[in-house]
C-alpha cells in the first residue's frame, strides 16, 4: 500500500495570522492614544499577538510550502510531525481509539505497559494524536489507522 499523507486544513490560518497582526497594531494604537505614552502593556499585547500570528504563519509555511504532512501513515508505522516529530510502530500498538467524546484526540494503546511509559516525554503526549483541523475527518482517520494496523498484523503474524 502507498503512504497516506494528512495535512492540517489551513483554510483560515493565514487569515487568523493577518487578523492577529491587525489587532495587535490597533490595540497598540488605541493604548498609545489613551495613555499618551509608550505603555509596556501595549507592547506586551503587540508581542503576544504578533507571536501568535508568526507561529500560525510558520505552521502554514511548514506544511504548505515545505510540503511536510502532519501525519504520514505507512504500512508499518505512523509518523507524526508536530512540534517534535515522532513515530508509532504498528508492532508496538494494540489499538487506536478516541480518547474523548469530541473525537479531537486518537489514543494509542500499546501492547506493553513499559512502552507506554517510555513514550510519554516532556514535549507532547506520545499516547495521543490530535485530529484538530486535519484534512481527513477524525472517524476516517481512526478507521484508516486501525485498518493499517490489522493489515500489518495479518502480514506479520
Amino acid at each position: 500500500m502507498e503512504n497516506i499523507k494528512i495535512y492540517h486544513s489551513y483554510g483560515k490560518s493565514p487569515i487568523v495570522a493577518a487578523i492577529c497582526f491587525i489587532v495587535a497594531g490597533l490595540c497598540n494604537l488605541i493604548l498609545l492614544i489613551l495613555e499618551g505614552s509608550h505603555n509596556w502593556i501595549s507592547w506586551l499585547i503587540v508581542f503576544l499577538l504578533l507571536g501568535f500570528g508568526l507561529y500560525q504563519a510558520y505552521l502554514y509555511w511548514k506544511e504548505k510550502v515545505k510540503k511536510t504532512p502532519f501525519l504520514e501513515v505507512a504500512d508499518d508505522k505512523v509518523t507524526v510531525n508536530s512540534a517534535k516529530s515522532w513515530e508509532i510502530s504498528f508492532s508496538e500498538v494494540e489499538e487506536f481509539f478516541f480518547t474523548d467524546i469530541t473525537k479531537q484526540l486518537i489514543g494509542i494503546r500499546y501492547k506493553n505497559d513499559e512502552i507506554q511509559k517510555t513514550k510519554n516525554h516532556s514535549i507532547g503526549n506520545k499516547d495521543e494524536i490530535s485530529t484538530y483541523r486535519l484534512s481527513m475527518k477524525p472517524q476516517e482517520l481512526l478507521d484508516l489507522l486501525n485498518q493499517r494496523l490489522e493489515a500489518y498484523r495479518s502480514t506479520h503474524a
